[in-house]
This record gives structure tokens, C-alpha cells and sequence, in this order.
């Protein structure tokens, strides 16, 4: 087995270090937060995002990024998307030849600059192969060891392979595709189709309302990621309707919950005072209504979102809107 060095230990971060490292990987395990990782190296639990859930014993916490990266085989990044970018320059230098390749499990689009993580990995070592992990997955479920299925996206299939190796168990079933734009598309837009869904429930609008939105925000994803260069078959699959439909259905998706925070606080800046978790969705949402308008994308449900997140428009204002569009004569 190779040594997975994992770049973040937050919930997700952590949960998936005690995947790998209960198939029998050796594991190290970063964060920036440096009382954190102190904690979890003496109690060997991450109290703070998975209490009770022990650390198995080959998980080692790094405080030192430069010694954590040294030691491994493989990088997995684990940190909100906006934090790609910053950390791909941190990290570029302390890639040698002994490194096989860099992953990341993490979903959004640089909100700056509007690249993609597969964009900004690519250039962190040119020559190495590069990943996606994605798909419907809460992390404590994960950490539990529940029943879950996800979705690797490498255009080197012997990469694929490897990482679906080390992760896939008799509780994680792990599939493989080439199609990295087409993972990276859904993983994106399930956010702010999830924060629709929040404000239709936030609303009282109905469960024929919520069904709605969430069926016509499928069909955004899929001409998002086609014009993209991503493939249909993609969205239909875990990391497309897969993650759209959990995340916009359960009280555990933060950007379903946020939601319907703004219902409840009268918009999305009183919303994000009160969050104290990091929204991809409201990270995300205006790069992927500037890229749509750029290839003439018609995205009504993402344009409302981004309107509605940038204080422009109120929620109920948005879903008259949408109610108020042409009848359409196709699906």
C-alpha cells in the first residue's frame, strides 16, 4: 500500500483517514489548525468534528506540512475549495518524483478566477496523474463505516484503479471514470441546486414544489457539463443525481440547511452572519452563472441563487420569477 498524505482535518479530512487507514493504509493526516492535530495525536479522536470515532493507530498527525508531505506516496486535499489555489502554491515545491499522484475531495470552482480544481492541481506538477473523489457521501456516515458509494475521476485509469483499491470495502463501493470536468460539473452545481431546495423548503412551498425545482435543476447540471466537455451519462450518475439528491434532502447538507436560513433570516448576508460552516454554494454560485452566461447556458434556478446571494432579489421575488418564465413546449 502506498502512504496517503491527506491535506485537511476537518470532518471530511478526518473521515476519510479513517477509511484509508482501516483498509490498511498508512495515513498522514494534516491541518492548520495546529491544537487540533496536537489533540488528535494524544486522544487519537478528532472531538472537535467526529467525536467517538476512534483513529486507528496508522494515522499520523502532521503539525509540520512540509514533513507530512515528504512522507508520502500520494496527496489527497481535503479543504474548501477556496483554499485550493493557496494551497497548490504552498505545496508545488515539496512534490518530488517519489510522489504518484495528486487527489483532492473537495467540490467547487475558485470563485475568483472561475478555474476548476482539476485546473489548479494540474499545474501544482505537471506530469503527474490527478483525481476527483466524489459522490453522495455525509462524512460521519463515511466514518462509521455506513453503507456509501462514490466516484473516482482520472483520465489515467492505473491511478483510478489504485485509489479505488485503497478505499474501496465491504462498506464503500468505489467506481472509476475518466470524466473529471463531468464529476467536477456536478459536485459544483449540486451545491447551489441544494441551496434552492433549502429556500423552496424554508418557504412552506410543498413537497411537489421541492420536486420540482430539484428535477429542473438536474436538467441545468446537465447542459452546464455538456457544454463543459463533460459527459450526460456523468450527472446521471453518483456524483451528479447521486449527490443532488442527498444534498438536497437531508437536514445534514449545509448547503440545504443554508437555505433555509435565509428563508428564516430574511436573506442570504443575515444567513451567512449566523453560519459558522463553510457554504461551497454560496462560494461557488456567481462563477458558475458568469461561466453560463459566457456560453450562453440558460440556468434560470442558478441565476435566482446567485441574484438572491448577492442581495439583489429576495427569495420569494426569485420564485416568482421562475413561476413567471414562458411556459416551455420541451423538457
Amino acid at each position: 500500500m502506498y502512504k496517503l498524505t491527506i491535506v485537511g482535518a476537518g470532518v471530511w479530512g478526518s473521515a476519510l483517514a479513517v477509511q484509508f487507514a482501516n483498509r490498511g493504509c498508512k495515513v498522514n493526516l494534516w491541518g492548520r489548525n495546529q491544537e487540533l492535530i496536537s489533540q488528535m495525536a494524544t486522544s487519537r479522536c478528532n472531538q472537535t468534528y467526529l467525536p467517538n470515532i476512534k483513529l486507528p493507530d496508522n494515522i499520523e498527525c502532521y503539525i509540520g506540512l512540509d514533513d507530512a508531505i515528504a512522507d508520502g506516496d500520494i496527496i489527497l486535499l481535503v479543504t474548501p475549495s477556496a483554499s485550493i489555489p493557496q494551497l497548490a502554491r504552498r505545496i508545488a515545491p515539496l512534490i518530488s518524483d517519489r510522489h504518484q499522484g495528486i487527489a483532492w475531495a473537495c467540490k467547487g470552482i475558485e470563485a475568483h478566477s472561475g478555474h476548476w480544481i482539476h485546473e489548479i492541481v494540474s499545474k501544482i506538477r505537471p506530469n503527474l496523474p490527478i483525481a476527483a473523489i466524489s459522490g453522495p457521501s455525509f462524512a460521519h456516515e463515511v466514518a462509521l463505516g455506513l453503507p456509501t458509494a462514490l466516484v473516482i475521476a482520472c483520465e489515467r485509469k492505473s491511478f483510478a484503479d489504485t485509489l479505488a483499491e485503497m478505499l474501496h470495502s465491504s462498506t464503500l463501493r468505489v467506481y472509476t471514470t475518466p470524466d473529471i470536468i463531468g464529476v467536477e460539473c456536478g459536485g459544483a452545481l449540486k451545491n447551489v441546486i441544494a441551496i434552492a431546495a433549502g429556500i423552496a423548503e424554508g418557504l412552506e412551498l410543498g413537497e411537489n414544489a421541492k420536486a420540482a425545482l430539484v428535477t429542473r435543476g438536474i436538467a441545468e447540471v446537465i447542459r452546464f457539463t455538456e457544454a463543459m466537455g463533460g459527459y450526460r451519462e456523468t450527472v446521471v450518475g453518483l456524483s451528479g443525481i447521486g449527490d443532488i439528491v442527498l444534498s438536497c434532502s437531508s437536514d445534514s447538507s449545509r448547503n440545504y440547511n443554508f437555505g433555509k436560513m435565509i428563508v428564516k433570516y430574511g436573506g442570504a448576508k443575515k444567513a451567512l452572519e449566523k453560519n459558522t460552516k463553510v457554504i461551497e454554494g454560496a462560494e461557488t454560485a456567481s462563477a458558475v452563472l458568469e461561466i453560463a452566461q459566457q456560453h450562453k447556458i440558460e440556468m434560470p434556478i442558478c441565476e435566482q441563487i446567485a441574484l438572491i446571494l448577492a442581495g439583489r432579489i429576495t427569495a420569494k421575488q426569485a420564485v416568482e420569477r421562475l413561476l413567471q418564465r414562458q411556459a416551455p413546449f420541451r423538457t
